[in-house]
């Protein structure tokens, strides 16, 4: 080989052996919090989000609608059997690393026709007049994640359970504004036809 050859060589080598090294893993950086909100005088341990809607909303008629629209809408149903389908998805993921163990199992049964030559053949030497074939046969596979494969399928399969449940809790958030909202409009104007009717009468 020629030493020409050698010196256009070498630098493709060093590219190609550059192109297949894998990438690391970059940690994302953490910007700073403060420490309080605003001003404020020390850390607040109650929240109105970590309260359950039936214990911030006290009316019995409003908790009965509230259910009834949870129970009986249908974004929230397709909602909830989203959030079951991605769970799912990531219990099913959790198991991407174990080895996988398969086992085929066939029969089959061949009649030739008594005047073609397998059928004639067949009876003279076997004695019978069908052929029985069985099979059995057993797999074991196993995925060594040396690409990163499998874990960014499970990262992947945790973002889209969290995805899905956030989404959840945004639209029942929303559909419990919509209901209360309605509600008291309902009791306001309730109240004011009252008053009409106080002041009229």
């Amino acid at each position: 080989m020629n030493k020409s050859k050698v010196v256009y060589l070498i630098p493709f080598l060093i590219a190609l052996a550059g192109a297949c090294r894998v990438s690391k893993d970059v940690s994302t950086p953490q910007p700073e919090l403060p420490a309080a909100f605003r001003n404020a005088a020390g850390p607040d341990t109650i929240s109105i989000a970590r309260l359950p809607w039936k214990s911030f909303y006290k009316d019995q008629i409003l908790q009965q609608l509230i259910d009834s629209t949870l129970s009986r809408n249908y974004d929230m149903q397709i909602a909830m059997k989203t959030l079951e389908q991605s769970q799912l998805v990531l219990r099913q993921s959790k198991w991407n690393n174990v080895p996988q163990v398969g086992l085929n199992v066939t029969a089959s049964t061949t009649n030739p026709s008594n005047n073609s030559l397998n059928g004639l053949t067949l009876g003279q030497f076997l004695g019978t007049d069908h052929l029985e074939d069985y099979s059995a046969n057993l797999s074991l596979s196993w995925e060594a994640d040396i690409w990163g494969k499998i874990r960014n399928t499970n990262r992947i399969a945790l973002a889209n359970y969290l995805q899905t449940q956030e989404a959840k809790k945004t639209l029942q958030t929303a559909l419990i504004a919509s209901v209360s909202q309605g509600y008291f409009n309902l009791l306001m104007l309730d109240a004011q036809l009252g008053v009409a009717k106080k002041i009229w009468l």
